[in-house]
């Protein structure tokens, strides 16, 4: 097997083992539970979101300038004061166009509309283990559904009843949840316009709002199906980064291994900060596009998104990315650095001078959300994964 096949079957393992099995929210104890064994109440789990998944429309997608304006605390930021020797408009590329054309990245207006037509339908342990995504809908016997804005105290999603009865939702239906540390349930939450009926056949469009601004976790209980839907922003906890502002050393993350025994970082979340302490990998968000084809991956029968990732390198040494691989919709696509220069200045650069910080763009095809989702980056200072980006917040720039 050569190292392109073995990195495939890392990446399939990773995928298709390695998702985490939310907790149901079918009892108030439960939750408290589960805050009790993390020592932090409910609003201090890891499901918090740094950013609108919409832009206040409920067909638009969301503006990532609002991402920076919101919970980023002197508290939370490790090494504030440091001068970060180089940014991203400062650091040398050594990609170069070599008279590629440059892709015009056209963002979508508004996600597909919810499919109503024939699908395999998820059992609850599908829909847990490949995450339930943004980009993709979620599909069930007798209703599926597509989440079209997700932050914190405020759901939009669009409902599709395909069972032989009428759907009634209502408070109870979808809520969001978020405990004191007595136990109390404090969010709030409330179904506009609710009890809401939705026929046979029919989609409509719910919105769940919370009083508490900081609930950012719903609870599902529909036709019988149970579990939790749970943020799409990495809250990070004062021991950790929540952006990367600065060249110092870090190390967080999951770490895995491949059958030749390299280690890979792997992040879960946008917005989680990870490191090795060599290097440090962030994801910012993702953005859907109409494009039939960047560089050499075309949307098959899907579309396309570009995921946007920021790097830090934290030695005193050139780092160089040698390839990435990009997973999505059942597809593995190869990239060498060169293949990307179609991005232009939006190009991920190949090659990080010591003790600065880029960024750049990648893209990966996305299908019907059964397949796992995820991006491997191989580099001289290590190997990082961004896992199930197909359930990162949506992005609205480019």
């Amino acid at each position: 097997m050569n190292h392109v096949d073995k990195s495939v079957k890392l990446l399939i393992s990773i995928l298709l083992s390695l998702f985490i099995i939310l907790s149901g929210c079918t009892s108030n104890d439960s939750i408290n539970d589960e805050a009790a064994k993390s020592g932090e109440d409910y609003a201090n789990i890891h499901t918090d979101e740094k950013s609108d998944q919409q832009n206040g429309k409920e067909d638009d997608l969301a503006d990532d300038s609002s991402i920076l304006d919101e919970d980023i605390s002197e508290d939370n930021i490790s090494g504030v004061g440091e001068e970060v020797t180089a940014t991203e408009k400062e650091a040398e590329t050594e990609v170069k166009d070599e008279g590629k054309d440059i892709v015009e990245i056209i963002p979508m207006a508004q996600l597909p509309d919810l499919d109503m037509g024939p699908q395999k339908s998820y059992s609850v342990e599908d829909a847990l283990g490949f995450r339930v995504g943004i980009l993709t809908p979620i599909y069930h016997d007798t209703f599926r559904y597509h989440i079209r804005e997700f932050k914190r105290a405020r759901l939009v999603i669009d409902i599709g009843n395909t069972g032989s009865k009428t759907l009634v939702i209502n408070d109870d239906s979808l809520y969001f949840s978020i405990m004191d540390t007595e136990g109390k349930e404090i969010a709030g939450s409330k179904v506009q316009g609710a009890p809401i009926s939705i026929t046979p056949g029919e989609v409509k469009r719910i919105v769940v709002t919370a009083e508490n601004p900081d609930a950012s976790a719903v609870c599902m209980d529909i036709g019988g199906l149970s579990y939790t839907l749970g943020g799409l922003y990495y809250r990070a906890l004062p021991n950790e980064e929540s952006d990367i502002v600065n060249t110092k050393p870090y190390k967080h993350g999951d770490v895995i291994y491949d059958d030749e025994g390299n280690p890979y970082t792997m992040a879960g979340m946008a917005w989680e900060v990870i490191g090795n302490e060599k290097a440090k990998v962030m994801v910012n968000g993702v953005l859907p596009v109409e494009n039939e084809k960047i560089g050499p991956i075309d949307k098959g029968n899907g579309f396309l998104a570009l995921v946007k990732v920021k790097i830090a390198n934290t030695t005193g040494e050139d780092m160089t990315i040698d390839k990435i691989l990009s997973d999505g919709a059942g597809e593995h696509v190869t990239f060498k650095p060169e293949d990307l220069a179609v991005l232009g200045e939006k190009t991920l650069p190949s090659t990080i001078k010591p003790n600065t910080i880029v960024e750049g763009w990648i893209p990966f095809r996305v299908g019907d959300g059964r397949e796992g989702y995820g991006i491997v980056i191989y580099t001289s200072h290590g190997g990082f994964i961004l896992n199930s980006i197909h359930a990162y917040a949506i992005l609205n720039s480019y």
